[in-house]
């Protein structure tokens, strides 16, 4: 100090620091993660417990999962019977160059299918708040059944309604709307395989309105774009009482009626070109799946 200059001698140093706990088992637990369903923080400071020796609390187990890009993401879900290369082989060969042909104005193509509403309690959701709050229910079951035909182009909706039960004849009656408002093109029409769409009472009319039926494979909802309407309309009549069905149907009918006008552009973001299929997943255990490391495109999530 007597010789040197001072300054010299008071420099900040920066040590490395203790050693994390599970340094040396990060890429372990990672592995683990992946491999096997966790579903709370908790359940993973567990498992580092029981499979490696480190205690760690809920909250400090969020280090390993955000420093390694683990994230809280919502499951998705595969219909059991789903068989994945007939879904890949019918969008290649019929969905995806009538998909094409519609946006170059060649065809109309729609997506048809029925949503049953029941007024009751089938729509809760999730309410912000300090305490857990309850919504009333309807003591009826009282049911809306909408048949649906999507246009694929500019996302209009037209719809055949009542509060019996949708049958042939309603789909015939949705076939003679179809045929009308849209006879200046052919018609295309994407639907599943309900046993009062696939019947030879369906099937003679629309060959003689001149509409071709494209049936898509057993069990693929996610073919049908127009599920993911139906599922935004059930979003939107989450957590609300309706004391009167007249308010209920009419709730419904003018969420309905938004999607080619007020709100087209959320509703664009739903239904696009953009389709899921599951060809590319591959099993982690025995009900979970993943998407393979590949191009969004070659995944079919993409068109």
């Amino acid at each position: 100090m007597n010789s040197g200059n001072i300054d010299d001698i008071f420099v900040a140093g920066h040590g490395s620091g203790r050693p994390g706990k599970v340094e040396g088992f990060e890429n372990a637990i990672v592995e683990e993660l992946e491999k096997n369903n966790y579903h709370t923080r908790q359940q993973i400071a567990d498992m580092i417990l029981e499979k490696f020796g480190i205690k760690k609390v809920c909250f400090s187990s969020r280090e390993v999962s955000k420093k390694n890009g683990i994230r809280r993401l919502k499951s998705g879900s595969i219909p059991a019977k789903a068989n994945a290369s007939a879904q890949r082989e019918f969008y290649n060969t019929i969905l995806r160059p009538v998909m094409l042909k519609a946006m170059a104005d060649k065809l109309t193509l729609l997506f048809l299918d029925a949503s049953h509403f029941v007024m009751g309690c089938d729509f809760l959701g999730y309410i912000y708040g300090k305490t857990r709050k309850f919504i009333k229910t309807f003591s009826g079951r009282k049911r809306y059944n909408v048949l649906g035909a999507l246009i694929f182009v500019t996302i209009k909706v037209t719809t055949v309604a009542n509060d019996t039960y949708i049958t042939a004849a309603e789909v015939c009656e949705m076939l003679r709307k179809v045929a009308a408002e849209y006879a200046m093109k052919p018609v295309h029409i994407v639907l599943d395989n309900a046993r009062y769409q696939k019947c030879k009472i369906v099937s003679d009319p629309a060959k003689e309105l001149g509409i071709v039926l494209h049936y898509i494979p057993p069990y693929s909802p996610n073919l049908n774009l127009i599920e993911r309407l139906w599922k935004h309309v059930k979003s939107r009549l989450c957590s609300k009482y309706y004391d009167r069905f007249d308010n209920f149907k009419g709730t419904i009918d003018a969420i309905i009626g938004e999607t080619g006008k007020g709100i087209k552009a959320l509703i664009d973001k739903l239904i696009g070109e953009s389709v899921q299929i599951f060809d590319t997943l591959v099993p982690i255990n025995y009900n979970t799946f993943a998407v393979t490391n590949v191009d969004k495109k070659k995944a079919g999530l993409v068109a």
